[in-house]
Order: C-alpha cells, then structure tokens, then sequence
C-alpha cells in the first residue's frame, strides 16, 4: 500500500480524520529530513510511516479516545502526599514509637501509606507501604466534544496526575484537540475524564467553534455570577470544594507586584454598580503566576476560578476571627477583544501593594450540555 491507502486505513481504524493524520506524518517527515538527511526521499517517508504506524499502535494499547474543545480553565498544582508525609515525620520526630505502633511510619521514620481502601471501597494496593515522594495533581476544565461521535459538546472536568499534570503550558480559551480517558457514567451531561500519558492539548486552529464568549454563555450559563451574587453564592456552595464561577466584569485595578506565592491581583467592578456608586467596592481575584495577564486596566474580562473567604485585618493588620471579603482564585481569564485595554503595569507603591487576604483551591466544573 502506498502512504495514502495507510492513512486512509488507519483513519477508519482510529476514528481520525486522515488530515489529522497527514499533519502528523508531515510533522514526522520533517524530523526524518533532518535525522537521516542523506537519504533517499522514499526512505524518508517509508521511516515516518512506520514511526507514526509505531504511535497508534501503542494508543490503541490504551482507553484514551479524542476530544476537541476548549480548556477554559486550570486549577493549582498540588502534591497530595505531602501534607501527609509532614504529618507522619513530624509525629515520628515527637514519639517514634507510637508513630511506628500507628502505622503512620517504619521503624526509620519513613512515611506509609495509612489508606486501607479508596472512596469506591476498593482495597488499596499500596497500604502499609512507603508513600511515593510526589504525587501530583491538577484539575482541568473545559468544553469539549468527543470525535466522531454524534454526542452534543459538553463542559468536562479532567483529573491530571503525576507528571502530565506539572504541564502549565496549556493555551487557555484556544481550539484544541487532546486524548484523554473518559469515566462519565453513561447519559450524563458533563464529562468526567482522566488523563493518559497520551494526554496533549494541541492547538488546531481549523476547529470551527462560537466565540468563547458565545460559547460559556451557551454551554456553562449555570456558572455565572454577578459580584452583586458573590456573597450569597459562597454562602450557600462554601462547604461544596466543587464550587465553580465565571464572572463577567471591568477591570479597575491591576496589580502586577506578586504576592509570597507569587500571584498577582486584580481588582473587578460591576459595571452598573460603580456608575450608580463610586465608592463601591470590587472583588479582588488573586491570578498564579501560571496564567497570563494581557490586557490592562479598564478591560472587561471573563474570570474563571473558585470563591473563598478569609479572616478581616484589623487597622494594624493582624488577622481577626471576622470573616472577610469574597474573593477569586483564578484558573482562567478571557480579555473580550472588544473591551481590551493594552497592558499597562501600575507603579507599585505601599498603598497598592498591601495584600489583604489570599487563598487557595481547587474545584469542579459541572454542565448541562450542548456546542
């Protein structure tokens, strides 16, 4: 068979478009030239046919099936072992007997696994053995539709572990095309999805889709807030760690100085509130370093992230046991074209840089379906 009888097998095979694959193997081709420079052209893409026939052998090896869609949103990098293992060497540090008698640690202070069995009831494997020295951890969120399928698009909510999940490249609000291994229970109208070592999310910019705007409010108008809400939205979702919003605001404030983990804040107004009242105040979203800033000051935006609450600061600042304001952790933001301000980076000064409150999580998106 020649090239293209292969592509066109292997498209049938593995529910890709033979374009798809033609960038792949042209992407090959390119590394041939370059590998085995002073071969034939046949051998060349006789090598890259074979590495790419390589490649889909080992994904059909695995559970992982193509989606496409849109990441609109990446929560923190967080290492669940590690408060654990704090906890375990530090009661081994204070009586070492009874850490080892509790199973929390061996006899040389090393950490163990105190986990009998999972949520779902199953026996876990590692239990009584060494806890690993990482394990990572990041939740995705996004829009996407499962290729060649019927099925409508919906919001998805992807667990990404070990070493897949320290990846902060992402694109955020740009058309993609990843694998990932799909759990949702049959029927529901969100996906729930796991990440493979196949997991990439690779920018396609010939994916016909709405404006993210478009897209949010049609696919995830359950998710918005407006600041006037925010209150009353955290009170009632604040012992859900899924809890999830997109708020729709203009930007006042951008404050660029990082705070001791290095986010930087922006400050969001009510458009009709601050017209009716100057001195009203806006909500504070903290951005991770992660995410990247592009517009400035008196841009509208879409925030993407989870609300939390601290403690209020008394005029010297030390905390107090009064709550205090809502604000945002950010997994995603989207300037609107049609309101985006070019960057412009406030001086920072005592007043501007003072940081009030800061918190972390991670959450859950959930939809109802639909692109």
């Amino acid at each position: 068979m020649n090239k293209d009888e292969y592509i066109k097998k292997w498209s049938e095979k593995l529910g890709t478009s033979e374009a798809d694959i033609n960038k792949d193997f042209n992407k090959l081709l390119e590394e041939e030239k370059t590998i085995h420079k002073d071969s034939p052209a046949e051998e060349q893409e006789t090598r890259a046919l074979q590495r790419l026939a390589m490649t889909f052998k080992k994904q059909l090896r695995s559970p992982a099936v193509g989606f496409e869609g849109i990441v609109i949103g990446m929560g923190d990098l967080i290492d669940t072992v590690a408060k654990q293992k704090r906890e375990a060497v530090a009661r081994f540090e204070e009586n070492p007997q009874k850490a080892i008698e509790d199973g929390l640690t061996n006899d040389e202070g090393v950490p163990l696994d105190t986990r009998q069995e999972w949520s779902a009831g199953n026996p876990n494997r590692d239990f009584g053995k060494p806890l690993p020295e990482h394990n990572w951890l990041r939740t995705t969120f996004g829009v996407a539709i499962k290729i060649g399928k019927d099925d409508e698009p919906k919001t998805f909510i992807m667990n990404m572990r070990g070493e897949v999940a320290k990846n902060e490249g992402v694109q955020l609000f740009k058309p993609v095309k990843f694998r990932a291994i799909d759990k949702s229970e049959e029927g529901s109208d969100s996906y729930r999805l796991n990440a493979s070592t196949f997991t990439n999310f690779e920018e396609d910019d010939t994916l016909d889709m709405p404006q993210p705007l478009d897209l949010l409010k049609k696919y995830c108008s359950d998710l918005f807030v407006g600041l006037p809400g925010l209150d009353d939205y955290h009170d009632k979702e604040k012992d859900n760690w899924n809890r999830l919003v997109i708020l729709e605001g203009d930007v006042s404030t951008l404050i660029m100085e990082p705070s001791s983990i290095g986010s930087r804040r922006i400050i969001v107004e009510d458009e009709k509130l601050m017209l009716e009242d100057l001195e009203s105040q806006g909500t504070t979203c903290w951005v991770p370093p992660r995410i990247n800033i592009d517009f400035g000051e008196q841009s509208k935006i879409l925030v993407i992230g989870r609300t939390s609450q601290g403690k209020k600061l008394d005029t010297d600042g030390n905390q107090t046991d009064e709550p205090g304001d809502i604000m945002i952790n950010v997994f995603g933001l989207y300037a609107l074209p049609e309101y985006k301000i070019s960057p412009n980076v406030q001086e920072i000064t005592a007043e501007t840089s003072e940081v009030k409150e800061e918190s972390e999580g991670a959450s859950e998106i959930k939809s109802d379906g639909g692109w």
